[in-house]
Formats: C-alpha cells, structure tokens, sequence
C-alpha cells in the first residue's frame, strides 16, 4: 500500500512572477508629459507669432504630441506591472494588475523556448495563444525554463496532421 502512495507523483504547479519597476513606468510617464508640454509650448508660440514656419512648427509638435500620449499609453499597459504566470494541469494562468486569464491547452497555439545567450545565461519562453503573446524571460534560471517547456509541449495539440495536407495543397496548386 505504501508503494501506490509512494509512486502518485506531485501535481506538476509552478508560479514564476516577473517584477517591475515602478521607477519604468513613471519615467515613461515623465518623458509623455514632457514632450506634451514642448508641444504646448510650440503651439502658444505659432498662436502668438514668434514662429516662423508655421507649417513645419505644426508638423513637428503633432508627431511630438503623438509621440507623447504614446509613451504615457504604454506606461499603464499589462506588461508594465507585476506578472504572475502559473503552469499547472488545467494550464497557463496569468495574473496582472488588470484581472487574470486561464488558458487552457487547447488555447495555446503553440511554446517556443530561445536561448538567446552562448553561456545558457538568458532563457526566453514565448507562448502563443490565439489572441496574444507572451515572452517569458528566464534569466538565470534555464532548468525551470526547460521544465515548463518541456510539460507545456506535451500537452499542446500540434497540427501535423493538418500540416501535412497544407503541404500537399500548395504542391497541387503549383
């Protein structure tokens, strides 16, 4: 009896968190408003006349301003703050400052494991699901990255099958 209990193996559930810095996404905001005040700037002084080139001063302070909201939009996106991804049997939970999300392994289209350093110094997994994608660094820590890859792969429905018969379309149309 101690042998079947011995033999159950332990659910496979890793929780990997990702910080952030607090200190990124203010200067992302800093630099926005900046750039949003030289374009306040540029436009009280086309208003008052001391602008010469009106037309080329318009220009530039619209991309400046466009350049500005984008910085302050990127400052609150998902992966600007703190996330948690678990790897367990149901699947991939991701946990953000705006909600979570469980997909399921029939929702991931497919896992990609990088290596992107000579001395095994950097792993990345990239994980892609129908509607986004995550790229997951691993600095430090190449075991655990191979590990999730290795139990993701196994449990995500590859397409060879459908694959195959792509191929043997595109020959016959040729």
């Amino acid at each position: 009896m101690n042998n079947q209990n011995n033999n159950k193996q332990e659910p496979f559930n890793i929780v990997y968190t990702i910080k952030k810095k607090a200190v990124n996404r203010i200067s992302y905001r800093i630099m926005g408003f900046v750039f949003l005040m030289v374009v306040a700037f540029q436009i009280f002084s086309m208003i008052n006349g001391f602008s010469k080139h009106i037309m080329l001063t318009g220009i530039f302070a619209v991309i400046l301003a466009f350049y500005g909201f984008y910085l302050v939009k990127m400052s609150f996106r998902k992966q600007a703050f703190d996330i948690t991804y678990t790897f367990n049997e149901e699947g991939f939970l991701v946990k953000h400052r705006y909600g979570e999300k469980l997909y399921k392994f029939d929702d991931i289209d497919f896992v990609t494991m990088v290596i992107a350093d000579e001395n095994l110094i950097y792993y990345m997994l990239n994980v892609k699901t129908k509607k986004e994608a995550y790229p997951i660094p691993f600095t430090m820590q190449g075991a655990l990255c191979e590990k999730v890859y290795d139990f993701m792969n196994a449990r995500i429905k590859h397409d060879d099958d459908n694959t195959e018969k792509k191929d043997d379309n595109i020959q016959l149309n040729q």
